[in-house]
């Protein structure tokens, strides 16, 4: 009887440290992969951004050579329909395939208020963060290109002056990186839940081959070995 409740203890012991490795394993592989994945992710979505960042400074250099302040004062209904299709041929478009969304706008800047003069990929005004922004946040003496940055997009606002110097219009280019996060957590959720299943199917064939031995050589009471 002793020796019965020796081998049932030490049987419980072994159970026991088995769950508690099996426990630890699954975590261990978890938080690894999720972090090795989101390292991963977050490189990847830097070099996006860099590459978006300089395509945009690019436009935005070529934007502000080629769109003339004085048309825009003299009409600006010829103007947008103009430049509407200037910027048509000299901005590339964009698919939803992409890993960002571009879209861009041209305001009217007159008597300290914006208003709409032509957009591509968002028709509404208040899409776009210069129609959020106090005139004093992206306006200076110089009219410099401004960088508006949010957790999922960046927008370069460039004023556009007349021939004394005076902005008289504002052109926004914004890259939105929504379809870049979405991809980034179905891809994390992918390879977490194929660690788990891989893990699951190790201690399943843990379990399996701990019990099989048992099952095999010791069979029940009043039974032969083999």
């Amino acid at each position: 009887m002793e020796n019965k409740s020796v081998n049932q203890s030490d049987v419980f012991n072994r159970i026991i440290r088995a769950v508690i490795l099996i426990i630890v394993s699954l975590l261990l592989s978890i938080v690894s992969v999720s972090f090795a994945m989101h390292h991963m992710r977050l490189q990847f979505e830097e070099e996006i951004k860099a590459i978006s960042d300089t395509k945009i400074q690019q436009i935005c250099d070529v934007v502000k050579m080629s769109v003339h302040g004085d048309e825009i004062i003299a009409d600006p209904g010829i103007a947008a329909q103009k430049y509407s299709e200037v910027f048509s041929l000299m901005l590339a478009d964009t698919t939803k395939s992409s890993q960002s969304t571009e879209s861009y706008a041209m305001f009217l800047y007159s008597d300290g208020g914006l208003s709409m003069l032509l957009s591509k990929n968002s028709a509404t005004p208040d899409q776009f963060a210069v129609a959020k922004k106090d005139i004093s946040e992206w306006l200076s003496a110089d009219n410099s290109i401004s960088v508006v940055q949010n957790e999922d997009s960046e927008s370069v606002l460039v004023p556009i002056a007349d021939g004394s110097g005076r902005c008289v219009a504002v052109f926004e280019y914004k890259s939105t990186f929504e379809n870049m996060d979405t991809l980034g957590d179905k891809l994390e959720g992918r390879i977490l839940g194929a660690v788990i299943i891989t893990v699951a199917v190790g201690v399943l064939v843990f379990l399996v081959q701990l019990l099989i031995p048992k099952l095999i050589f010791n069979p029940r009471k009043g039974g032969q070995h083999l």
